[in-house]
């Protein structure tokens, strides 16, 4: 969910940040920082625009408000006139500029008179927010802000991207009416997407021509295939790994599965936190997404893929939360529960 983002700067009880006081009355709030620019009435508008079908948007100065309400009802007394029914609201405040600050806060009961009776209210008003947040990302311009940020800076393909802020933002909403730019974005996405189903086929059939054939090196036949997984033929890191390979070595306290063959082949690392060494590129999510820091970057020089990778070197402290499995763009992680 959104707080998985690596721009978030914290979760205080304060009232002064990046540009004086927000008007937040000292209740508890989180800050996300998002490195993309907000400046010009166009994007400004076009984000009003996109979130108004359904939430309540106001603008003042360089603040944008996106207010979301919900109904919670009480129906457990018998008889229908007890009833009761409130209209409860959280508000995501956007502050525009060179950096975006998007802010949530989660007012206390209190403020909603009528709402004493109302269960897990903290609770709800947090998921609520952070929803919101998830739409705002997915569904406007500062969603495609960050995927051309993240493909600069971390030198991914907007595909990988596109999937890394899926990842990142699961509450989103669909909105009724997209942005033209977000609009045109998924049209060449889907184009891109059929092209590389059509590569992907004709690779698999002349793939298939050439097992068909004998040859005189079964083993370097294995180890050419097993940047794949072995005899895993999918996409990301083989699930049922432990069944079809076998354990090679050990690295910082956790198994190595082989085969192994440095810098080309380096295997799966970890058990119960498995990262395939062998398809992961090195973007950092599951670093930033993981809550307990299981992970840290492992210098690996010479590998085609990347030349460092995300090692589980406190694979035991894992709470199998599958953030990071979630957030991996080439789904390179296997989360596997002690049993």
């Amino acid at each position: 969910m959104s707080s998985l983002l690596e721009d978030k700067v914290y979760a205080v009880l304060s009232e002064t940040t990046k540009r004086g006081v927000y008007p937040l009355h000292g209740y508890k709030y989180g800050l996300y920082r998002i490195p993309v620019d907000l400046t010009s009435k166009e994007d400004i508008q076009s984000v009003v625009s996109s979130l108004s079908s359904i939430f309540k948007v106001d603008v003042y100065a360089d603040r944008i408000y996106v207010t979301y309400r919900w109904k919670e009802q009480d129906v457990t007394p018998v008889k229908p006139e007890e009833w009761k029914e409130v209209e409860l609201e959280v508000t995501v405040e956007i502050v525009t500029g060179e950096v975006i600050d998007i802010i949530y806060q989660v007012k206390p009961l209190d403020y909603f008179p009528d709402a004493y009776w109302v269960k897990n209210y903290r609770v709800k008003a947090d998921n609520n927010a952070k929803m919101v947040i998830d739409t705002i990302l997915r569904s406007t311009i500062i969603g495609e802000k960050l995927v051309k940020d993240w493909v600069k800076r971390y030198k991914m393909d907007e595909q990988t991207a596109r999937r890394r802020l899926e990842g990142l933002t699961p509450l989103a909403r669909s909105m009724e009416v997209a942005p033209l730019a977000v609009q045109q974005t998924v049209q060449q996405v889907a184009a891109q997407q059929v092209q590389q189903q059509q590569q992907a086929a004709t690779a698999t059939a002349a793939t298939t021509q050439v097992q068909a054939k004998p040859t005189a090196k079964p083993a370097a036949s294995t180890a050419a295939g097993a940047g794949a997984g072995g005899a895993h033929a999918g996409k990301g890191i083989d699930p049922n790994f432990t069944k079809n390979r076998q354990v090679a070595g050990e690295h910082a306290g956790h198994a190595v599965w082989g085969p192994v063959n440095p810098p080309q082949l380096l295997g799966i690392h970890g058990t119960y936190v498995a990262v395939d060494f062998d398809i992961c590129v090195a973007d950092g999510a599951c670093i930033e997404a993981c809550p307990v820091n299981v992970y840290e970057w492992f210098e690996t020089p010479g590998h085609p893929a990347s030349e460092k990778k995300a090692d589980p070197a406190r694979e035991a402290d894992c709470i199998f939360c599958l953030a990071c499995e979630t957030v991996c763009p080439p789904m390179a992680i296997k989360i596997t529960k002690r049993s």
